[in-house]
């Protein structure tokens, strides 16, 4: 929903036809794709979510590439046309290479930071009389 705002937000821009499409590209790179991703790192993605992402993206392509001109006739540009215009850097993608960053991140911290102990602590429950405390171990 936020991804939404921040492109109509900037629609005008993406719509201009004075604006370049390596101008449009760069809008969506730094004023659309950061707000949809942002917090990316920790998500787990289904493969519902990843279709709807990657439907986002190239409906926001679509927008700035334009149609085609195919036998005197106009059509939006086809799926498999955009992934080689974009030569493979969509949204998904773009989401687990944030994920591996991450992940290298905290392989690099200090065994007693905060995130490298909840990554790699283990849950245990004790039982007291009245009620049942989660502990982290590690």
């Amino acid at each position: 929903m936020m991804g939404n705002k921040a492109y109509y937000a900037n629609r005008q821009l993406v719509n201009s036809s004075l604006i370049s499409i390596s101008s449009k590209l760069q809008i969506h790179r730094t004023l659309v794709r950061p707000v949809v991703t942002c917090g990316s790192e920790s998500w787990t993605l289904t493969m519902e979510e990843e279709r709807a992402l990657a439907v986002f993206e190239r409906k926001i392509l679509r927008k700035i590439y334009g149609p085609v001109k195919e036998n005197e006739l106009w059509r939006i540009r086809r799926n498999d046309e955009l992934e080689v215009i974009v030569k493979g850097e969509n949204i998904v993608r773009f989401i687990k290479w944030q994920r591996i960053r991450w992940a290298g991140h905290i392989e690099r911290m200090q065994d007693t930071a905060i995130p490298k102990k909840i990554l790699y602590g283990k849950l245990y429950a004790t039982k007291t009389k009245r009620k049942t405390k989660i502990e982290m171990a590690g």
